[in-house]
């Protein structure tokens, strides 16, 4: 697979991607695959993996999940830092959020793509992040799609895991459920969300539900998709 529009890299671009769940990272990495010019070295399912594989594989790029076991993205991009020469990183999350987009930024994140994105902005992100310097890299550049509206793009400034968890609770599933999905306790699912409906000042899911529809959080889409 060809991007319209560019040059082919002279080399394959060696790509390394870290998520704790096993099918989305396999995922990627099909997908990936259909670009001759890409080449996945390895995965990781937490961070500390892929803090080693960086050191040791020396890709040109990590897809890097946010919430992860053992150490988080803000935990290895802190540690990159240490690295003579560190890959380029594309930060790949469940919501847009652009406070998040900020902040990874800021770490020396060269972008940051929704889990929903298609296979053709999977791909461009890669390409983007390893053929732009790191002095042109901005977030308005490697991103596009995110849109910063006042309010709305600070998601109520629900973290990561909240919003993730409140889209599962909008989806209908039980905590038990939900715990089950995201590998947490049960426990862990209750404590997220009475402190989303402590942000959001409502009293139940539905509320919390129809707040984070209302508000443009998460959309008719983000419901009715296969998680």
């Amino acid at each position: 697979m060809q991007t319209p529009g560019r040059t082919p890299a002279t080399r394959r671009i060696k790509v390394v991607i870290a998520d704790d769940h096993t099918m989305f990272r396999q995922g990627l990495g099909e997908m990936l695959t259909t670009d001759e010019d890409i080449e996945v070295i390895g995965e990781a399912k937490n961070g500390e993996e892929a803090l080693s594989l960086a050191s040791r594989l020396r890709p040109d790029v990590l897809l890097l999940d946010i919430e992860m076991p053992v150490m988080d993205a803000y935990g290895v991009m802190e540690n990159l830092r240490d690295n003579l020469s560190p890959p380029k990183v594309v930060i790949v999350t469940m919501f847009e959020n652009a406070k998040l987009v900020r902040e990874f930024f800021d770490l020396g994140a060269s972008g940051y793509l929704s889990k929903s994105a298609s296979l053709k902005e999977l791909v461009s992100a890669v390409h983007t992040a390893y053929e732009t310097p790191a002095d042109q890299i901005t977030p308005a550049a490697s991103r596009g799609s995110l849109e910063e509206t006042n309010g709305a793009s600070e998601k109520g400034d629900l973290s990561e895991r909240e919003l993730e968890i409140l889209l599962l609770a909008a989806r209908g599933l039980s905590n038990r459920q939900a715990a089950a999905n995201l590998h947490l306790a049960e426990a862990t699912i209750k404590r997220h969300l009475a402190n989303i409906y402590a942000k959001l000042g409502v009293g139940s899911r539905s509320e919390a539900s129809r707040k984070a529809l209302s508000e443009g959080w998460i959309s008719t889409h983000d419901l009715t998709r296969e998680s």
